[in-house]
């Protein structure tokens, strides 16, 4: 039988440091960490640590690492060490120049962070404990750049189209250095036209952006009044002392006001379910042609548009479109609405122009709901005698369902054979006749009741008359009820 024979190593070979530098703070006396075999305190830019298998086999390969870190940028790192007596050279990971019993590796630069690991191969051709050091030489590596950059500048302006004249038209001046270096000491001056004029009454703005980083962007707003009718331009310019200049162009035309809309309806006031008529007339008080005129009507969500002639309905909203309108034309246009429910309802008419003209008129209807009076009247007991007690009960109800009855006022007028004696709720009793104060409002299938208390007098027919008025009847009510005397 073979014998086979064990090799002991260390765990961990000597580092070797030749550099020093930026070091590694020591841990905690309170919390050590556990050092390596061989291993010390290292401060430098660049350190080594050697680790071997703790044993090996006669005759086999065996795999050692060295660690080569660096706590600051180095460069020219070359790692040197020594195959041990009694051991022979393999291979590596990354490849070793080999001379003699001597290893070399070129490294290049090394960074903080990002160690580098090298991988050895021996064979052990001897018995008994092989060692060996390595060692780690680099030089310190400072590195330093500059960009050179361009400022640019960028200026936009911005402002309505069209203006009416005698109002303030408003621009907004936006200077950007678009480049990549700073833009210094950026100055934007904005000549206004005659047909516009600021409150200061200087025809020249003059606004300080002061020094631009890259990306950074300043934005000013120019106010002005359009004092004279047609198309003004004006042209605000940056200028910087390094970023050349820019400028930028708005123009507005300033418009004489000449779109007007009225609408009228002579049904101030209807019943539901009624249909109310409007008259929308679009005209031009301008001196010049208005084009893409458009009149919308919108009705109130409540109501409904029943017709409107040479219009698109779409919803509860009627469209014209018109073209053009020449000045002193005018345009009449018709819609008419109705409302199932009560309320005063209104629509708005609104007329537009190419320019962003605009102008509006409403007009409104007061749909009034329908009430139903029922008047009931009953007596209990019928027949009395002469000098017996009888009750009436009068009630009234609104059999209505849209809206109140209103200033309800009731009377009770008795003949020569009975005499109120009672009245219940207030109820006044003046000889043969009964009032009661006014009821202000009774809703929909709401009722009240009274009662009058009355005693036989006369033997007969007797026929006794209740009288109902309210706000909107200018003919009473009239209910009567027979009661038999004996």
């Amino acid at each position: 039988m073979k014998k086979s024979s064990m090799i002991v190593g260390a765990v961990f070979a000597a580092a070797t440091i030749i550099l020093s530098g930026c070091c590694a703070a020591k841990p905690p006396a309170s919390a050590p960490q556990a050092k390596p075999a061989a291993a010390g305190h290292q401060c430098c830019p660049v350190s080594i640590q050697k680790a071997m298998p703790k044993e090996a086999t006669l005759g086999e390969e065996f795999m050692y690492t060295l660690l080569v870190s660096a706590c600051c940028p180095v460069t020219d790192v070359e790692v040197t060490d020594v195959v041990p007596n009694g051991a022979k050279y393999v291979r590596s990971q990354p490849s070793a120049a080999a001379s003699g019993d001597q290893l070399v590796w070129k490294l290049g630069d090394l960074d903080p962070g990002a160690p580098s690991i090298i991988k050895v191969w021996l064979t052990a051709e001897n018995t008994g404990t092989l060692a060996s050091c390595a060692k780690v030489h680099a030089l310190p590596r400072a590195c330093a750049a500059t960009v050179v950059g361009k400022p640019a500048l960028q200026i936009t302006k911005t402002g309505p189209q069209t203006a009416i004249l005698g109002s303030e038209v408003a621009y907004l001046v936006t200077v950007k250095n678009t480049g990549n270096a700073v833009a210094k000491n950026v100055v934007i001056t904005d000549t206004l036209p005659d047909g516009l004029v600021h409150a200061s009454g200087s025809k020249t703005l003059t606004m300080n952006a002061g020094d631009l980083a890259p990306g950074g962007a300043k934005a000013f707003e120019v106010k002005a009044k359009a004092a004279e009718r047609g198309e003004h331009c004006n042209v605000a310019v940056a200028n910087s002392a390094n970023a050349g200049k820019a400028e930028a162009k708005a123009c507005t035309t300033v418009m004489k006001p000449g779109l007007a809309i009225e609408k009228t309806t002579n049904d101030k006031q209807l019943f539901v379910n009624r249909t109310a008529t409007y008259n929308i007339v679009v005209s031009n008080k301008g001196d010049t042609t208005l084009t893409d005129v458009i009149v919308s009507d919108v009705a109130a969500p409540e109501t409904v548009i029943v017709e409107a002639a040479g219009a698109t309905i779409k919803a509860n909203t009627a469209t014209w479109n018109l073209g053009s309108l020449a000045a002193g034309a005018s345009k009449t246009l018709t819609v008419r609405i109705m409302s199932k429910v009560p309320g005063q309802f209104c629509n708005t008419a609104t007329v537009t122009a190419a320019g962003g003209m605009r102008e509006s008129a409403k007009a409104c209807t007061d749909w009034l709901g329908v009430t139903g009076v029922l008047v009931e009247v009953v007596d209990d007991p019928d027949p009395i005698q002469v000098g017996e007690n009888t009750t009436f009960t009068i009630r009234i109800t609104n059999q209505g369902f849209t809206r109140n009855i209103e200033n309800i006022v009731v009377k009770a007028m008795f003949p020569e054979e009975t005499t109120p004696t009672a009245a219940s709720a207030g109820g006044q009793v003046a000889g043969k006749n009964v009032t009661w104060p006014a009821v202000p409002s009774l809703a929909p299938k709401q009722s009240i009741t009274y009662t009058i208390s009355a005693k036989g007098a006369k033997a007969g027919d007797s026929r006794m008359n209740v009288e109902v008025t309210t706000k909107d009847r200018s003919t009473p009510i009239m209910e009567t009820e027979s009661t038999t005397i004996y």
